[in-house]
């Protein structure tokens, strides 16, 4: 081939790509033949124009097999955009699709596009389909409305990703993403004043991931959903001792009872302003479900307007009616709570009286609501920091110590069975220290899994992020950063509203909507405030 034919080539590829730099894969091809490399030449155009890589590669999972999934579908969504785009574009992909037996691509492509696989890849997309779940299938064809959307299509496939990769068969696995991978923005990410910012859109070599050690099978957080984590260098030195638990499982019974029965018997006044606080909130929200009547029913009240024409029709009109409510879309509210050691005494009993009114009265009005907490498993790193001292104390090793998230209520328990859990807000011992950007990213994929319309997010905590391992390691910002990140990340890309309510410490430097409350008593005017504003939305 000679010069002039390539170089037009790589013209035309900078123009519909928009952008100098868009011929950049067209310029490595090794392509012998004009077909193909008109094909490459589009597809470098297209990803250039339609794919911002630094979006991308916050959505990426961290698990190495939901990120090659999700470069399959990232793949199937620029070809569907091509094809629909121009005619000469279509001709070319389908007509030179390339080597690669990526069957989950071509499958999601047939999804996305409308549009039947190219021939050669007609097996593979039959085979794929064969070995994917019912669910799997429909996820894929709930993407389509997305393929316009970057961002919306992002996440979604990222979700649809990590939870496909325990389900992929290995012949699925093995040939997903092999020709498609994600650059990340060059020099991270840059964290400044709480916030961080995303640089420009640039060419830049695949990312590496951090080490993050051997993981609990079941029990540690997983961090997969971390979308942040890798993009601003967050690291964790090992999850072996991670744990999420179940309130009950961290005392017996009899001490639930006994501290339930403290919790019953101290801060009546607290209780019914909060009581008061409460019932305010279900009236807001049964004003939201209106009332209303159907008529002509066959049966239901007796309709007495309709009485003359029952008798003069002989019976053949119906005069019944039936009431109905409009429907309230359908809600889930999380409440994470700090069980750090500052919280205490007085102000872990208030915030549990509090919590628990809350959620009687989310519950009575048919929105969803689950309570978590969260803490480290010990003082000053734990097994995770003697880990990282036998291992000679390697420099920046990340979190230095275990988590511990709690279940106080699921989101699908009814608070009659969860109220004895509550006891354990009162269980001193417990509370250490507090990791707030993997606890705010736990509490989120929980958020993320349920299947209510509206997802609410509230977070209580009395301060900053603390571990004094971690910050003695890597830095007394380290954890603030992750944090700033993560919230940012959830504020500006998630379904999912977030708020924060700070316990005699400003939060507004990490979270958008956020109260200072100050002095533990004000949680409940405060929460009422948070939850009207979100719930009115």
């Amino acid at each position: 081939m000679n010069s002039r034919t390539l170089g037009a080539i790589a013209a035309c590829t900078r123009t519909l790509g928009e952008a100098p730099d868009a011929d950049t894969d067209l310029l490595q091809a090794d392509a012998v033949t004009i077909g193909p490399l008109r094909a490459a030449a589009d597809r470098s155009a297209l990803r250039s124009r339609f794919q911002h890589d630094e979006l991308h590669a916050v959505h990426q999972p961290a698990e190495p097999l939901a990120a090659a999934l999700y470069a399959s579908l990232l793949q199937a969504r620029l070809d569907a955009l091509g094809v629909r785009w121009l005619a000469g574009v279509a001709k070319n992909l389908l007509g030179f699709p390339g080597p690669d037996e990526d069957g989950l691509r071509w499958l999601a492509f047939e999804c996305v596009a409308g549009h039947d696989a190219p021939p050669g890849k007609r097996a593979l997309v039959t085979a794929c389909r064969a070995a994917l779940a019912p669910e799997l299938l429909d996820g894929l064809l709930t993407l389509r409305p997305m393929v316009a959307d970057e961002r919306a299509f992002a996440a979604a496939a990222s979700r649809w990703s990590t939870s496909a990769s325990g389900q992929v068969p290995a012949d699925v696995a093995r040939t997903a993403g092999r020709q498609f991978t994600i650059p990340a923005p060059p020099g991270g990410v840059d964290i400044r004043r709480g916030r961080y910012a995303l640089p420009g859109r640039t060419k830049a070599e695949p990312r590496e991931r951090p080490a993050t050690g051997a993981s609990g099978e079941g029990q540690a957080p997983r961090r997969d959903d971390d979308a942040v984590a890798a993009l601003i260098g967050y690291r964790v030195f090992t999850t072996e001792f991670d744990r999420v638990v179940q309130a009950p499982a961290l005392a017996g019974r009899e001490e639930l009872e006994r501290l339930r029965r403290l919790l019953d018997a101290d801060f009546s006044p607290v209780r019914s302003l909060v009581a008061r606080l409460a019932k305010r909130l279900m009236r807001v929200l049964m004003a939201k479900q209106t009332r209303q009547w159907r008529f002509d029913q066959e049966d239901g009240f007796l309709d007495a307007s309709r009485l003359p024409a029952f008798i003069a029709s002989g019976g053949a009109t119906r005069p019944f009616k039936l009431e109905f409510e409009s429907p309230f879309p359908s809600t889930v509210v999380s409440l994470l709570i700090d069980h750090s050691g500052s919280m205490a005494g007085r102000p872990m009993k208030i915030a549990a009286l509090t919590v628990e009114i809350f959620a009687r009265v989310l519950e009575r009005c048919g929105v969803t609501c689950e309570v978590l907490g969260f803490t480290t498993r010990e003082w000053d790193g734990g097994e995770p920091a003697r880990q990282w001292a036998a291992a000679g104390y390697p420099e920046n090793p990340g979190r230095l110590n275990a988590l511990e998230h709690i279940v106080i209520k699921g989101a699908d328990v009814p608070w009659r069975r969860a109220r004895l859990a509550l006891g354990l807000f009162l269980r001193d011992e417990m509370l250490k220290e507090n990791i707030d950007g993997e606890a705010l990213t736990w509490a989120h994929r929980r958020l993320l899994a349920r299947p209510e319309q509206r997802r609410i997010l509230v977070v209580v905590s009395d301060g900053t992020p603390m571990d004094e391992a971690t910050f003695a390691a890597n830095g007394f910002d380290y954890l603030d950063g992750h944090l700033a990140a993560v919230v940012q990340h959830i504020e500006r890309r998630s379904p999912v509203k977030l708020a924060a309510i700070g316990i005699g410490h400003d939060v507004s430097q990490f979270y958008t909507n956020a109260t200072r409350i100050a002095k533990v008593d004000d949680l409940g005017p405060a929460l009422t405030d948070k939850l009207l504003g979100l719930l009115r939305e």
